[in-house]
């Protein structure tokens, strides 16, 4: 069972490309594909523009004290504490680069759509080519598994598998089968779970768990373009970049009861629109902190959608309960707006 918070303040976000969390100064960094700012969110929702003037920019990742950028053929670096420019590294690049990852010991991981994986020895700032070719079309994003000394890819295409790249011997192979595709993003968790983002099915991101050779967990859909999502270890929250609505969806990866795919109602949220499929009739009822009842209205069984904006239109900006009940289970989530 998930969570999602929907943080709304000013909104500086124009098509979101990429999320990652950044842990020394608790707050989200996100690259606008839009109209090339980087955009800081701290964890109330504030946002403030602290880079500009990377056109194209696309992945973004946090090394110690440096922030890198992907945008074209060059990967840019700004201080993490300043936002200051440090400097600019060209790489040898066909198309362009998009996700970012490293592995803990200097060096840096790109994604190349042209079908290319980058790594970026940072002690000499040397660009090497280690898989050119043999990879599902567009690749899009990497993440670091450490048990394995792997690099976990995802690409593009329609039944794209997840790739593993052995980074001993940069061989690469087929992690996992998959029956869905457009994937855009991928996380792994300190658990060595995967979150992947796809844009098929109406948008989702899908869960994976170790060792990884079941079938994936819908955690949350109803994405408009999720792209490149991150975690926050400390809060547990799965940040989701909308790019096709210009937000942020927050997924709490904190259980609030025992997870079971097929458990009645199931409630799907984004920063618009609650979804709940129930195979009862069920009640739905919104209330503030202090316990004020905002919303209750009895739906039959079956899909449906209610609006956030139009629920919350006339109620001051804080945090709220929204709860569904059945005859046979009762499931909350929290809504910050």
């Amino acid at each position: 069972v998930f969570v999602t918070l929907i943080a709304r303040a000013q909104n500086l976000l124009n098509k979101p490309e990429h999320v990652v969390f950044d842990e020394t100064n608790q707050c989200y960094l996100v690259t606008n594909y839009g109209n090339g700012k980087i955009i800081s969110i701290d964890t109330s929702g504030n946002q403030e523009v602290i880079i500009e003037g990377i056109t194209g920019c696309l992945g973004i990742h946090i090394i110690d004290t440096t922030i890198f950028i992907s945008a074209g053929q060059n990967i840019h670096m700004y201080g993490l504490i300043s936002h200051a420019f440090i400097q600019t590294l060209p790489l040898i690049v066909t198309n362009w680069v998009d996700g970012m990852t490293d592995d803990g010991a200097g060096n840096l991981y790109a994604a190349e759509n042209a079908g290319k994986v980058h790594k970026v020895d940072l002690s000499t700032y040397t660009d090497t080519i280690i898989v050119n070719g043999g990879l599902p079309a567009n690749p899009q994003d990497l993440a670091y598994d450490p048990d394995g000394n792997r690099l976990l890819l995802v690409c593009w295409g329609t039944n794209s598998p997840i790739v593993s790249i052995d980074l001993s011997t940069y061989t690469v192979t087929d992690l996992v089968q998959t029956t869905s595709g457009q994937y855009d993003g991928i996380v792994r968790d300190e658990n060595g779970n995967l979150y992947v983002t796809s844009w098929m099915n109406s948008g989702r991101v899908y869960k994976w768990e170790p060792p990884y050779t079941s079938d994936p967990s819908i955690v949350s859909q109803g994405h408009a373009g999720p792209a490149g999502l991150a975690v926050n270890e400390s809060g547990k929250i799965l940040a989701v970049p909308n790019f096709n609505a210009n937000s942020i969806s927050y997924l709490s990866l904190i259980p609030t009861g025992i997870a079971d795919e097929k458990e009645n109602p199931e409630i799907y949220m984004t920063d618009k629109m609650i979804s709940i499929h129930s195979l009862e009739p069920f009640n739905l009822s919104v209330h503030d902190m202090a316990g004020r009842t905002i919303f209750r209205k009895l739906f039959p069984y079956g899909e449906t959608r209610v609006s956030v904006d139009q629920i919350l239109k006339n109620d001051a900006p804080g945090m709220f309960v929204v709860t569904v009940t059945t005859r046979s289970l009762m499931k909350s989530v929290k809504i910050i707006r």
